[in-house]
Protein backbone atom coordinates (compact mmCIF):
# COMPACT_ATOMS: atom_id res chain seq x y z
CA UNK A 1 0.00 0.00 0.00
CA UNK A 2 0.97 3.65 -0.79
CA UNK A 3 1.09 5.87 2.20
CA UNK A 4 2.27 9.45 2.58
CA UNK A 5 2.77 11.82 5.35
CA UNK A 6 2.35 15.41 5.32
CA UNK A 7 4.58 17.46 7.79
CA UNK A 8 1.60 20.62 7.95
CA UNK A 9 3.39 23.94 8.47
CA UNK A 10 1.95 27.19 8.04
CA UNK A 11 3.80 28.00 4.39
CA UNK A 12 5.16 24.70 3.55
CA UNK A 13 4.25 21.17 3.59
CA UNK A 14 6.88 19.15 3.43
CA UNK A 15 6.02 15.35 2.04
CA UNK A 16 7.20 11.97 2.13
CA UNK A 17 6.31 8.61 0.57
CA UNK A 18 6.45 4.54 1.21
CA UNK A 19 5.23 1.59 0.45
CA UNK A 20 4.22 -0.58 3.00
CA UNK A 21 5.66 -3.74 1.67
CA UNK A 22 8.97 -1.81 1.49
CA UNK A 23 8.68 0.06 4.74
CA UNK A 24 11.22 2.74 3.48
CA UNK A 25 10.12 6.15 3.91
CA UNK A 26 11.85 8.32 1.55
CA UNK A 27 11.43 12.46 1.60
CA UNK A 28 9.27 13.26 -1.65
CA UNK A 29 8.82 17.32 -2.05
CA UNK A 30 8.10 20.11 -0.04
CA UNK A 31 4.56 22.06 -1.10
CA UNK A 32 2.89 25.52 -0.33
CA UNK A 33 0.04 25.42 2.01
CA UNK A 34 -2.42 25.20 -0.44
CA UNK A 35 -5.44 22.58 0.21
CA UNK A 36 -5.90 22.52 -3.12
CA UNK A 37 -2.54 21.48 -4.82
CA UNK A 38 -1.93 19.24 -1.65
CA UNK A 39 -5.10 17.22 -2.60
CA UNK A 40 -3.86 17.67 -6.47
CA UNK A 41 -0.59 15.97 -5.33
CA UNK A 42 -2.28 13.34 -3.15
CA UNK A 43 -4.15 12.35 -6.06
CA UNK A 44 -1.77 12.24 -8.69
CA UNK A 45 0.91 10.13 -6.51
CA UNK A 46 -1.85 7.44 -5.83
CA UNK A 47 -1.86 7.83 -2.21
CA UNK A 48 -3.63 5.15 -0.48
CA UNK A 49 -3.70 6.07 2.77
CA UNK A 50 -2.21 9.39 4.33
CA UNK A 51 -0.69 10.06 7.55
CA UNK A 52 -0.50 13.74 9.30
CA UNK A 53 1.83 14.52 11.96
CA UNK A 54 -0.05 16.55 14.86
CA UNK A 55 1.81 18.69 16.86
CA UNK A 56 2.00 17.56 20.82
CA UNK A 57 3.60 19.60 23.49
CA UNK A 58 6.75 17.22 25.24
CA UNK A 59 3.69 16.73 28.26
CA UNK A 60 1.10 15.53 26.07
CA UNK A 61 -1.61 18.19 25.46
CA UNK A 62 -1.94 18.93 22.13
CA UNK A 63 0.03 22.72 20.79
CA UNK A 64 -1.77 25.86 20.14
CA UNK A 65 -1.04 24.91 16.27
CA UNK A 66 -3.10 21.63 16.40
CA UNK A 67 -6.19 23.40 15.74
CA UNK A 68 -4.77 24.56 12.11
CA UNK A 69 -3.77 21.03 12.14
CA UNK A 70 -7.17 19.67 12.58
CA UNK A 71 -8.60 21.78 10.13
CA UNK A 72 -6.29 20.97 7.51
CA UNK A 73 -7.13 17.49 8.42
CA UNK A 74 -10.87 17.99 7.85
CA UNK A 75 -10.05 19.77 4.78
CA UNK A 76 -8.01 16.74 3.35
CA UNK A 77 -11.30 13.95 4.43
CA UNK A 78 -13.86 15.93 2.90
CA UNK A 79 -11.72 15.86 -0.31
CA UNK A 80 -10.19 12.46 -0.49
CA UNK A 81 -11.48 8.88 0.00
CA UNK A 82 -8.53 7.31 1.78
CA UNK A 83 -8.01 6.59 5.37
CA UNK A 84 -6.24 9.64 7.21
CA UNK A 85 -3.84 8.53 10.26
CA UNK A 86 -2.80 11.29 12.63
CA UNK A 87 1.09 10.90 13.98
CA UNK A 88 2.45 12.57 16.99
CA UNK A 89 5.29 14.48 15.31
CA UNK A 90 7.08 15.90 18.59
CA UNK A 91 10.40 16.25 17.16
CA UNK A 92 10.41 15.12 13.63
CA UNK A 93 12.00 18.83 12.99
CA UNK A 94 14.40 18.86 14.86
CA UNK A 95 15.18 15.34 14.32
CA UNK A 96 15.69 16.27 10.65
CA UNK A 97 17.85 19.24 11.11
CA UNK A 98 20.12 16.80 12.79
CA UNK A 99 20.26 14.05 10.42
CA UNK A 100 20.46 17.14 7.57
CA UNK A 101 23.78 18.46 9.77
CA UNK A 102 24.95 15.10 10.30
CA UNK A 103 25.32 14.73 6.30
CA UNK A 104 26.72 17.96 6.06
CA UNK A 105 23.94 19.47 4.06
CA UNK A 106 24.61 23.05 3.86
CA UNK A 107 22.34 25.59 5.01
CA UNK A 108 20.31 26.83 1.77
CA UNK A 109 19.74 22.95 0.51
CA UNK A 110 18.76 22.10 4.11
CA UNK A 111 15.50 25.05 4.47
CA UNK A 112 14.44 23.57 1.21
CA UNK A 113 14.56 19.70 2.01
CA UNK A 114 13.63 19.51 6.01
CA UNK A 115 10.09 19.50 5.91
CA UNK A 116 10.68 16.82 3.73
CA UNK A 117 12.83 15.08 5.84
CA UNK A 118 10.67 15.73 8.60
CA UNK A 119 7.27 14.17 7.15
CA UNK A 120 9.69 11.18 6.56
CA UNK A 121 10.47 10.91 9.87
CA UNK A 122 6.83 11.37 10.55
CA UNK A 123 5.99 8.02 8.13
CA UNK A 124 9.19 6.18 9.43
CA UNK A 125 6.94 6.34 13.27
CA UNK A 126 3.74 5.10 11.54
CA UNK A 127 5.40 2.49 9.58
CA UNK A 128 6.80 1.33 13.04
CA UNK A 129 3.74 1.44 14.75
CA UNK A 130 2.30 -0.98 11.92
CA UNK A 131 4.96 -3.30 12.42
CA UNK A 132 4.31 -3.72 16.01
CA UNK A 133 0.54 -3.94 15.51
CA UNK A 134 1.18 -6.56 13.28
CA UNK A 135 3.10 -8.28 16.00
Amino acid sequence: MKVVALDYGEKRIGVAVAQTEVGVALPATVLPNDIERVVAWLRESGAERVVVGMPIHLWGAKSERAEQVERFIDALRTRLRVPIEIVDERFSTQEAERRLLTMEVRREKRKQVVDAVAAAILLETYLMRLRNESD
